[in-house]
């Protein structure tokens, strides 16, 4: 018998500034309250009854969300985006238009990602939780979902067997 467990978006959320790069455009600078969603998808475990205990889950996410949360999101990952920082500031300068910005560096959180786009986010939690499968074997797939906002939002699925 196979459960889908959900720990939902009431409990993970963050709020945080990003642009999205594209190969000649660059948004504006602006936020959006994120809301994060983990499903769990597995067979109870025989000797707890459970698919995962919850408070195992909610520090992997937690963690995730916190470091995220009241920060600017950049990615380290685009080729046309340069990062450099000076004492306590980070430069940044989009290179086809030659967009910068300077930012306190404690207002950052620089991500190894290409993009700060929720499927980006949702890959990148989703990798995250990668270790639940060697430590649960009754774990068959992972579901991460990332939201700008209620109804526009990204999943990311991982199972066992594309890991």
């Amino acid at each position: 018998m196979s459960y889908r467990l959900v720990q939902g978006e009431l409990s993970f959320k963050f709020a945080a500034a990003h642009f999205v790069l594209g190969d000649t455009g660059c948004e504006r600078l602006h936020g959006h309250n994120y809301l994060v969603e983990v499903q769990i998808y597995g067979a109870q475990d025989e000797t707890k009854n459970l698919v995962i205990d919850f408070l195992e889950l909610k520090p992997f996410v937690r963690k995730f969300v916190e470091e995220l949360d009241h920060k600017i999101l950049l990615p380290t990952e685009n080729p046309h985006l340069t990062i450099t920082k000076k004492k306590n500031e980070l430069f940044v300068n989009f290179i086809p238009k030659n967009k910068k910005y300077i930012f306190p560096e404690s207002d950052v959180s620089l991500l190894a990602i290409k993009n700060t786009t929720v499927e980006e986010f949702a890959r990148l939690l989703s990798s995250k939780l990668i270790p639940l499968f060697s430590k649960h074997p009754n774990i068959d797939a992972i579901e991460v979902g990332v939201f700008e906002y209620k109804g526009q939002g990204c999943w990311m699925k991982r199972t066992r067997d594309t890991i």
